[in-house]
């Protein structure tokens, strides 16, 4: 009777040191809170501090603006700055084709390029300046193999201007297009 006393009064703290070692072992292990009893309430849909509740418009609003719309604060009525914000990385600041982007498209991944007029990107050769208009637009709408399409980045409005750009300034070197 006496060891069985004994043997308990060493394994009953022997049981509970292997319980607290095993909940901190658990714990410590586990996300930013010592047992995944707690919900990390910042993570919830539901919670989100000190935000005003966002209130939606009516279906039937229509934005008026007087009697013309607002004019865009950026440059973005300049075909070279269009230019400069969407084409330089592959084609270059010159239009010859020695972008960043292309760069490095042809060295980490084997892109070639050739001289058929769309699917080389320097501007200033002899084949991208024998295609129309048309033919311009087209490849900035539609895209062509690696170049993406621009026709739902840009408007109408801003095409023209990357097109009066590139045909102006990068293929005919007119100073006054390059504005």
């Amino acid at each position: 009777m006496t060891r069985i006393k004994l043997m308990r009064g060493r394994l009953l703290p022997l049981v509970g040191l292997a319980i607290v070692a095993g909940l901190l072992a658990v714990g410590c292990s586990q996300g930013s809170y010592p047992l995944d009893i707690f919900y990390e309430m910042h993570y919830q849909p539901s919670y989100k501090a000190h935000e005003p509740p966002r209130l939606s418009p009516p279906a039937s609003a229509v934005p008026w603006y007087g009697s013309t719309p607002p004019q865009p604060t950026s440059f973005a009525g300049s075909g070279k700055h269009i230019f400069e914000t969407n084409c330089v990385m592959c084609h270059g600041v010159t239009g010859q084709g020695d972008g960043q982007v292309l760069g490095r498209m042809i060295v980490d991944y084997g892109y070639q390029t050739t001289d058929a007029p769309l699917l080389n990107p320097n501007l200033t050769s002899e084949a991208a300046k024998g295609l129309d208009r048309d033919g311009l637009r087209g490849a900035v709408t539609g895209g062509v193999n690696v170049m993406p399409p621009f026709a739902k980045l840009l408007t109408e409005d801003q095409i023209e201007l990357v097109l009066d750009y590139v045909e102006g300034c990068i293929q005919d070197g007119n100073q006054a297009a390059c504005q």
